[in-house]
């Protein structure tokens, strides 16, 4: 994402990869805090003009609080061990840092569809739920495993289902 605008890369999730039946209906937001100490800013998932996932700045310093609280309880773990943990239990809730979705989304745009569909990152496959490249078949393929999905997640399969292809 660091290497293009954002309004090319917006017209690229929003215009050339989202499914034709959510055009219109999915966007994406960013803006920047120009006047904040470290210009931070937020990205957000709307649906239908409401937010769905809200990816602000401040995330990132509540991990590391959460895993600094958590090595004081288990001093044996490395810092590292239990990060990952903490990542993946506000990953799980749907809860990002803003530089997060520049990461998944050069992940994303660097994979093959399929490689996308079985991602370790979230943000990566919701990316790719949405990807007119999947198809109804593909869809049916991977319904067997939403559940296993965080619930914001198997929200966009069903927005995807739903949609009508």
């Amino acid at each position: 994402m660091a290497h293009r605008r954002w309004a090319e890369t917006r017209k690229i999730l929003e215009q050339d990869l989202l499914c034709d039946t959510l055009k219109g209906r999915v966007r994406y937001f960013t803006t920047r805090y120009r006047k904040a100490h470290d210009n931070v800013g937020r990205v957000c998932v709307l649906v239908d003009g409401n937010e769905i996932i809200n990816m602000p700045f401040f995330t990132e310093g509540k991990r590391y609080a959460e895993t600094y609280k958590r090595k004081e309880d288990e001093p044996d773990k490395s810092f590292q061990d239990i990060y990952a943990e903490v990542y993946e239990d506000f990953a799980n809730k749907g809860l990002y840092y803003a530089g997060d979705f520049g990461f998944a989304l050069d992940e994303f745009l660097s994979l093959d569809i399929q490689e996308a569909l079985k991602s370790d990152n979230w943000l990566v496959r919701m990316l790719a739920i949405m990807d007119r490249r999947v198809g109804k078949r593909t869809l049916e393929k991977i319904k067997p495993s939403v559940s296993e999905l965080p619930e914001w997640l198997q929200y966009f399969y069903r927005l995807r289902i739903e949609s009508g292809l």
